[in-house]
């Protein structure tokens, strides 16, 4: 949208995102070190989700007790308050994530980082 729409017409605009590598919070930085050292570029929101879906599985396995599917699926479906990159992840009652967002600003045609906000 950026390029389409010109740095001068999203001057001033806000969303919100998933995550940003700007992030101060010690999980992000660490992330985004590692990420850059073994892929030489700064991951996107879709690299942080990837690397929190990934946390979320190997933290359910760890809970289940016998590690069987089953038993891995209540764990997940149960899961609360895991740090991950993008925040701290619960799941509700529909297996929806509960979590924060990071607010970013459009200035000069870039994405500037301003702050998170949990629910």
């Amino acid at each position: 949208m950026a390029e389409i729409a010109g740095p001068a017409a999203l001057a001033g605009t806000f969303f919100s995102n998933h995550y940003s590598s700007e992030q101060d919070d010690p999980n992000v930085v660490a992330f985004v070190e590692k990420y850059k050292g073994k892929y030489g570029e700064t991951p996107d929101s879709m690299a942080a989700l990837g690397y929190d879906a990934a946390v979320l599985i190997v933290e359910a396995i760890k809970n289940s007790g016998d590690g069987t599917p089953e038993k891995i699926k209540e764990a997940l479906a149960a899961t609360k308050d895991v740090q991950a990159v993008t925040g701290k992840l619960s799941l509700d009652a529909n297996h929806n994530p509960i979590k924060g967002a990071a607010i970013l600003e459009m200035v000069d045609g870039k994405q500037v980082y301003k702050t998170y906000v949990n629910p």
